[in-house]
């Protein structure tokens, strides 16, 4: 309950049958926790050249995707694979493209930080670096004093990856016109044809519904009534990124 109340509107507004999210132990989501997070999330000073954020690859308008074909890292580097979206993450079962293992938010958040191989934001080494630049902020040092009060000194690797993930789990969608329909009950919030749509993604004819179910649409999805964690891989016939038929 306590988690419930902390997340406040965001969480509170959820209509009826659309689940609560699934939140680590150590992880709680608190409002002065997501502001941290959402601060961290668009300051190019997480980036070594401070040329880019999270917010540069996951862009809000785009649903939290940045809508080229291939990622580009802050020293200009191109990435084998585009990036995901952000929207609903926090109850997404695993989190990369090729790990089925990373099903971490906060540590997932390690790898654009400090990956070498594609760069991103290129921090790699530099962990000292981004602390200096926290830490000369006024405003920084009070985020973290007010998001994690148990400590002299808040501004930690920890802390940094446990707001971001905080923030994250605030990216939900839940007001589309689908969902005012089915969870909402209105019924002119789609159109007759969408409605005809409706029925045919979900008669066994198609067979849409089997890989894309349930209130998100994806059948790798983990939230706080999973009884167990679904986590499915398709192949989808794509079978020559990089070459070499790999």
């Amino acid at each position: 309950a306590g988690t419930d109340a902390a997340l406040g509107l965001t969480l509170d507004e959820l209509p009826a049958g659309f689940p609560r999210p699934r939140i680590p132990e150590g992880e709680e989501v608190t409002e002065a926790r997501v502001a941290l997070g959402r601060h961290l999330f668009y300051d190019t000073r997480l980036s070594l050249n401070e040329t880019q954020s999270c917010a540069s690859c996951h862009v809000q308008e785009r649903a939290f995707t940045d809508g080229r074909e291939t990622g580009l890292g802050s020293t200009g580097e191109s990435h084998f694979r585009n990036a995901l979206t952000l929207t609903n993450v926090a109850y997404r079962s695993t989190l990369l493209w090729a790990n089925p293992n990373q099903d971490s938010l906060a540590e997932q958040a390690l790898i654009p930080l400090f990956g070498a191989a594609p760069v991103e934001l290129g921090m790699g080494g530099q962990e000292d670096v981004l602390f200096a630049r926290l830490r000369a902020d006024p405003r920084y040092v009070a985020l973290f004093q007010a998001a994690y009060t148990q400590t002299d000194d808040p501004i930690t690797l920890g802390n940094i990856v446990r707001a971001l993930a905080a923030f994250q789990r605030t990216i939900l969608s839940y007001r589309s016109p689908y969902d005012r329909y089915t969870y909402g009950g209105q019924e002119d919030a789609i159109s007759e044809s969408a409605k005809r749509g409706i029925s045919l993604f979900f008669d066994e004819r198609f067979e849409c519904f089997h890989c894309h179910g349930g209130f998100d649409f994806t059948d790798s999805t983990v939230h706080a009534l999973s009884g167990f964690v679904e986590t499915a891989f398709h192949n989808s016939a794509v079978y020559n990124v990089g070459g070499g038929r790999r």
